[in-house]
């Protein structure tokens, strides 16, 4: 009887795995590549900093136009007393200016906009990065629990038929009562456990859909697997990636820009030509006459000093800035590699040894079992344990594989 039953256990536990695979594959799955895709579709921030990119070409086309040239009338001795009434002794003056940038100022301006246009580039990507990360470490913990359900729920199925038998075997007289209800004990802390997760489950789809910005978008099944990280690169060679990074490589657009800036800066320091040309019309001897004339401000006060100023302390602070910048994503990558090597030895421990001595204890057990020498309660509860053990691995093995998303989002490189 004994051997029957465990027989029809396994039975029960193929035929329940098999009805599962069946169900899963007329579902609708969300992968990770598709969430993604979604996600920077819909960001509006991403939207945003692509129309800021835009506008910033828009300001690089007006800042390489030169000024306008002024049209000017002049009328004198007009609509006065004694000989000048009237218009018959006025004299009128049509003239034409232009003012000339000297030292180069437009092509020093265009060269501060193209880098304000680099910068709002990098904006882009730093936060196209930060949106891949965010759904990556979202869908990944998503994906934790869903397995995690998924691994309790075959324990509950196989439980329930273990508890139908038992009952049967009460009614026949051949056990205690006791047992069924050592047995409902088991499964109703699994019940309690299902629940808890299911709505760990809920709340991170909501997480995964809000980052996506489709709150609505329907997610029956979440589609992907875990790497298995065995050897990472070594720190040397993450930190070197580390340059990859966008919020890294846009100081090297903000170092232009200054830089940039201090000669733009440095140009306005030089004043500009104003030249002019005219005709004037004489009415009181009838004649003619052109004119012409040029004008340049002499920089005695202002020669735009505090400006020059300014844009050398910014490149200063840029300076500042990058420092507390790559110190803050260096500290970031040196913990999650300690915590990433942390988890590797976990997950091998729990592989390699707890396991693989869970397995032969539940083995031992059932055969044990078979002589008489466990009970079924025995094997259940040795299998609760085997699949807690398990369910502990795969939990590890999902938190391998966020820690793996962040130091990918930091370095920039793909671990295998």
């Amino acid at each position: 009887m004994h051997r029957v039953m465990i027989t029809l256990v396994f039975v029960l536990f193929g035929l329940f795995i098999s009805e599962i695979q069946s169900q899963t594959r007329d579902r609708d799955y969300l992968s990770i590549e598709t969430a993604v895709n979604k996600a920077i579709e819909n960001n509006p921030e991403l939207q945003t900093l692509l129309k800021n990119i835009d506008a910033r070409k828009a300001i690089k086309l007006q800042s390489r136009l030169k000024p306008n040239p002024e049209l000017g009338f002049e009328a004198e001795n007009i609509f006065g007393s004694n000989g000048y009434s009237g218009l018959n002794s006025g004299e009128m003056t049509a003239s034409i200016s232009h003012n000339i940038l000297l030292a180069g100022k437009i092509n020093k301006r265009v060269k501060v906009a193209e880098m304000e246009i680099t910068l709002a580039e990098w904006d882009y990507e730093s936060k196209r990065l930060e949106v891949i990360t965010d759904i990556r470490r979202s869908f990944t913990k998503a994906l934790i629990t869903q397995k995690i359900i998924n691994k309790n729920n075959e324990l509950i199925q196989i439980s329930n038929k273990l508890i139908q038998d038992l009952k049967a075997r009460v009614e026949a007289g051949r056990i205690s009562p006791a047992e069924v209800s050592r047995a409902q004990i088991i499964l109703n802390m699994l019940q309690i456990d299902i629940n808890r997760l299911e709505a760990e489950y809920d709340s991170a789809i909501f997480e995964l859909t809000t980052l996506i910005n489709a709150p609505d978008l329907p997610i029956e099944l979440l589609k992907g697997e875990f790497k298995n990280i065995i050897n990472i690169p070594d720190y040397d060679f993450l930190l070197a990636n580390l340059n990859n990074n966008p919020d890294i490589k846009r100081f090297t657009g903000e170092y232009d820009k200054q830089k940039a800036v201090i000669k733009y800066e440095e140009s306005k320091a030089i004043p500009d030509l104003t030249v002019s040309a005219g005709f004037k019309r004489m009415n009181d001897v009838s004649a003619n006459t052109f004119l012409i004339g040029a004008s340049i401000p002499l920089p005695i006060f202002n020669r735009n000093q505090g400006s020059i100023q300014e844009a050398q302390i910014r490149l200063n602070q840029t300076t500042k800035e990058f420092e507390a910048v790559k110190n803050k994503l260096t500290l970031q990558l040196k913990l999650y590699y300690n915590k990433l090597k942390t988890l590797i030895s976990i997950a091998q421990k729990l592989k390699n040894e707890s396991i693989p001595d869970a397995e032969k204890t539940f083995e031992i057990i059932q055969k044990g079992n078979l002589v008489g020498r466990f009970t079924m309660l025995d094997v259940l509860d040795a299998e609760r344990t085997l699949f807690e053990i398990q369910n502990q691995y795969l939990d590890t093995l999902g938190n391998i594989n966020i820690v793996v998303v962040e130091i990918e989002g930091l370095t920039i490189i793909n671990i295998k």
